[in-house]
């Protein structure tokens, strides 16, 4: 089954992040997932929507860009949507990262993950 949204299958239920992040090898994932970042530094929660996400990484636009600095330590929680992964509920990836890049053309900040998006802690949205 086919996802007319995203042109990508549902994940599996048993290991719903796995098989999403397999087909990333060849594609990144859409654009548009809301996501939360906390600046550490500062204890700042700042919302946006990807613009692009990868394994490695992730650019977003908000409004909220200009708080952010270069090497700034940051935590990341990007929310995939039912429609994309074929749960019941919204997943939260959860995890950490650092900004390489501040855009302000794009009013976005460039994230480099510390670790893969699939080791990123799952949980569903309350």
């Amino acid at each position: 089954m086919r996802s007319e949204r995203y042109g990508v299958s549902p994940v599996s239920k048993e290991h719903p992040l796995e098989s999403l992040l397999e087909r990333r090898k060849y594609v990144r994932l859409p654009n548009g997932f809301r996501t939360r970042v906390t600046i550490n530094r500062a204890s700042t929660e700042v919302e946006g929507l990807t613009l692009d996400v990868g394994q490695g990484g992730m650019f977003f636009s908000t409004p909220s860009w200009r708080g952010f600095q270069e090497n700034d330590p940051t935590t990341v929680h990007l929310y995939l949507p039912p429609e994309m992964t074929g749960q019941p509920d919204t997943l939260i990836l959860k995890g950490e990262g650092t900004v390489k890049r501040i855009e302000e053309t794009r009013k976005g900040v460039a994230i480099e993950f510390s670790r893969q998006l699939r080791a990123f802690a799952v949980s569903k949205e309350p």
